[in-house]
């Protein structure tokens, strides 16, 4: 769909601009001079870190799309200042190699809060096809970013299904078969 496109890579450059030291980042004067007076930029805060372990793909062939692979989720566990638990076993990643050369990634699984409520998450993310980078202070690759929505019922998780949120999706250094997920509220 076009419009998802045209969000993520609008998210992914409203989320780098936040974050201090990526280039396009507020605080010089020559940006707040091309920033309209009054606008409300939008801030970050850590909803939570995810570790999720997965299954070898499994290759799901050639599609006019490009490779299709089917990545099975098998569990983790998620922790963030208002919400913590386990990521439960049995989601699954329907990932592509574009014909392009760029990645998509549409994930849906749920997660188990530590007082027993399930939440359903469905993250989809695009990537520019370059190769990952690497932190070289923690190690940890990056792949791409992510647009995380998510479905949780009525009570104290439902603010959950009114936030606007992005995600990075990466590995810990030495980690395998398992990504690491980290997601942003807009506020």
């Amino acid at each position: 769909m076009t419009d998802r496109r045209t969000f993520l890579g609008s998210a992914s450059l409203v989320f780098a601009a936040a974050l201090p030291g990526v280039s396009g980042a507020r605080g010089t004067d020559q940006d707040d001079a091309a920033m309209p007076a009054g606008i409300r930029v939008p801030k970050f805060e850590l909803l939570y870190e995810c570790d999720a372990t997965l299954l070898p793909a499994q290759d799901f062939g050639k599609t006019i799309e490009g490779q299709r692979r089917i990545i099975p989720i098998t569990g983790g566990t998620f922790r963030g200042p208002e919400i913590r638990g386990e990521v439960v076993s049995g989601g699954w990643d329907w990932n592509l190699s574009r014909s392009d050369g760029a990645g998509t990634v549409e994930a849906a699984y749920y997660l188990k809060t530590d007082d027993g409520t399930l939440i359903r998450v469905v993250n989809k993310g695009v990537s520019s096809g370059d190769p990952p980078s690497t932190d070289p202070a923690s190690g940890e690759t990056f792949f791409m970013f992510t647009h995380p929505s998510f479905e949780a019922p009525l009570g104290k998780y439902d603010w959950l299904n009114r936030s606007m949120c992005v995600g990075t999706l990466g590995a810990r250094k030495g980690a395998r078969n398992a990504v690491l997920i980290r997601v942003f509220r807009l506020v």
